[in-house]
């Protein structure tokens, strides 16, 4: 991916929830990035980060999906799709007891496998993304169910959607709270949000430190745990539940990312990557799932 990170590009993030009075405490340093905890309610986020000016030119790069660089973008993501599937087949009946039928639509939707998981269930399906290439990519198996934007300035019909969902979405979102607003907008009387993300209280974070692989900068600005999801949320929704979260994929992928192996790794490391993708697993990657209902 291109480098975008010069100094005009850069600004200062302070915390959603408790607004710029409350000092950020350091947490990693990734040059010219800091990731920081909020001193009062324990926010994790990116400061400084890119201007989402910036951010969304690098989205809408084709290189974003198709990255040399393992931990930088989607790298890998279109050769697991059947993996995506599964996960997402299993977030739907995670979601089945509050919501399982009815109108959906996938913030940040990709090539829309959530959308081939939940129209196999019988929802009617809707996807939207922020990424020229990937949108086009989508349109042509899903057409005008695939939609190019944001969510703050889509313009769906008010009370429209039974669910939304924002897999692997919301840590990358600058004004969280503008974002749930538009949600809720978007959302029919007692709809259903389901939001999975990488969640910095969790052991795998824990346990990797400053080398957690959802440690993704630039595009992930804000990391949230179950107290502080909860609490953002609580402002529009009653939040149902609150769980860890993973995904399925091959050996293959998850030894890549773990040893964060360039694209080209060299023949002998590629042979035993071509080997373990033969194999799939469902892994715990620190991770968590809330799901709320509008108020």
């Amino acid at each position: 991916m291109t480098n975008t990170a010069s100094p005009s590009n850069l600004e200062t993030a302070t915390c959603p929830i408790c607004g710029p009075s409350a000092p950020a405490v350091p947490r990693h340093d990734f040059p010219p990035y800091k990731v920081v905890d909020c001193s009062s309610c324990g926010l994790t986020y990116l400061s400084p980060r890119l201007t989402q000016e910036a951010i969304l030119k690098l989205y809408k790069d084709e290189a974003y999906y198709n990255s040399n660089i393992s931990g930088q973008g989607y790298d890998e993501y279109m050769e697991i799709s059947d993996n995506w599937v599964k996960t997402f087949s299993l977030r739907l009946k995670q979601i089945a007891p509050y919501k399982s039928t009815g109108r959906a639509l996938d913030i940040g939707c990709g090539p829309g496998y959530f959308l081939t998981a939940a129209q196999r269930l019988g929802f009617d399906v809707h996807g939207l993304d922020p990424s020229d290439y990937i949108v086009e990519m989508a349109q042509k198996q899903w057409g005008q169910r695939i939609q190019l934007g944001l969510i703050e300035s889509a313009d769906y019909q008010p009370e429209s959607f039974d669910l939304i969902v924002a897999f692997d979405t919301f840590e990358h979102i600058y004004d969280p709270k503008k974002f749930l607003k538009a949600i809720h907008g978007f959302l029919k009387p007692g709809g259903a949000l389901a939001i999975t993300t990488p969640d910095p209280d969790s052991t795998l974070s824990k346990v990797s430190g400053e080398k957690w692989v959802s440690y993704k900068l630039p595009e992930h600005v804000f990391y949230w745990t179950p107290k502080t999801i909860r609490r953002v949320l609580e402002e529009d929704f009653e939040v149902l539940e609150i769980r860890s979260a993973g995904q399925y994929a091959t050996l293959g992928f998850l030894f890549r990312r773990i040893f964060r192996l360039s694209g080209n790794p060299g023949k002998f490391l590629t042979a035993i990557i071509n080997f373990l993708n033969r194999f799939s697993v469902y892994s715990d990657n620190g991770s968590l799932t809330a799901i709320a209902r509008k108020k």
